[in-house]
């Protein structure tokens, strides 16, 4: 006769607390790739040489000679602002122009 002992009420993850936190990391870490796109060659540890022995002093094929690579996703993230800037800045161009069109009048011939 042994009385199962149920589990405490209101400590299970709500699915929205536990989605909004996996959006909030994936914002985080979206920001963090704009902000600090490179990360330290994991070849040649940021010594810009290429690893082996003594006697061999040449740039690292990884980095280039460098010392810095792109981290994962950095590249998906910036051609992602680049493309939506663009567009804004293209839309801002338009808008110019049709607004010195309006200003100049028609043309003297």
């Amino acid at each position: 006769m042994t009385a199962l002992a149920a589990a405490p009420a209101g400590h299970a993850a709500d699915p929205i607390t536990v989605i909004l936190l996996i959006l909030g990391t994936a914002a985080g870490y979206a920001v963090s790739l704009y902000l600090w796109p490179l990360r330290t060659c994991t070849r040649c540890h940021g010594t810009r040489v290429s690893p082996g022995g003594a006697r061999r002093f040449h740039s690292c094929k990884r980095c280039h000679g460098t010392g810095r690579i792109r981290r994962i996703g950095a590249t998906a993230v910036h051609r992602f602002y680049w493309s939506a800037l663009g567009d804004q800045h293209r839309e801002r161009r338009r808008a110019k122009l049709a607004r010195r069109r309006q200003h100049a009048g028609p043309p003297e011939p």
